[in-house]
């Protein structure tokens, strides 16, 4: 009898045991990922798209879930919680001023129509001309990404794919001046008239124009002018056998 008593503690004490072991094997995984805090998260949506978080919550340690305040809408992103990768993105609803040209989100047994590359560029023409369109899928999400050039500037917006709103907006740096620009650098700078203008691209520097201009005393200058920053670089004069500094004041 005695040993028969001895023999349940002993039981339960196996039992527990293996019920630990199991227990940490499935939990090991989670605790060996060290996931982003939510201070973190929510400056790197905000990084990618300028708006208001309202709210954001974590499920099951695996992801983030964001509702966002942006220009058109009120989206609800998901975000990996260790990585911090956009895995979703939707509008849940729109602002007041874009429904007024566009229906809230329809049910899955009726989808929204989604918007053509015609159509697009219809709706973003006011923004300049356009170089490039593409039509991208990642996942669950998906977008118009579309180049515009407006002044020389050159802009990337990301688009809403069934209502056409502009959900990212992007200055493109270092658009190369046009060579009526250069010309009108380059006469205010010596004072002349522009007679002939070359464009110059070299492998691994800074392009540039030189502009040849013709003064009023039949003088002839050349004048580099860099294809960035519309910088004066240098300024030589006929007959001249170095190159004069743009900050020259010679005529």
């Amino acid at each position: 009898m005695k040993s028969r008593r001895l023999l349940v503690p002993v039981g339960l004490i196996v039992v527990f045991g293996l019920l630990s072991f199991v227990g940490f094997q499935w939990w090991a995984p989670s605790l060996s990922a060290e996931n982003l805090t939510i201070e973190v998260v929510n400056q790197l949506a905000k990084d990618k798209y300028p708006g208001t978080i309202i709210k954001t919550t974590k499920n099951d340690g695996e992801e983030y879930q964001i509702e966002m305040q942006l220009e058109t809408g009120v989206y609800q992103i998901r975000m990996d919680a260790e990585s911090g990768e956009v895995n979703f993105i939707k509008r849940k609803r729109l602002t007041k001023e874009t429904s007024d040209h566009a229906t809230e989100e329809t049910t899955k047994k009726t989808p929204q129509k989604q918007l053509t590359q015609k159509e697009i560029k219809e709706r973003i023409s006011a923004k300049g001309d356009l170089e490039q369109i593409d039509f991208v899928q990642e996942k669950d999400n998906s977008y118009y990404k579309a180049v515009v050039n407006k002044n020389n500037e050159k802009t990337t917006l990301i688009l809403d794919p069934y209502t056409g709103a502009i959900i990212d907006s992007t200055k493109v740096a270092d658009s190369i001046i046009t060579e009526k620009e250069a010309i009108a650098i380059a006469e205010k700078h010596v004072k002349g008239t522009g007679d002939d203008t070359e464009f110059y691209q070299p492998p691994n520097q800074t392009p540039y124009y030189l502009v040849e201009v013709e003064l009023e005393d039949d003088r002839d200058a050349v004048v580099q002018v860099d294809g960035y920053t519309k910088e004066v670089k240098t300024v030589t004069w006929e007959d001249d056998d170095d190159d004069v500094d743009d900050n020259d004041d010679s005529k």
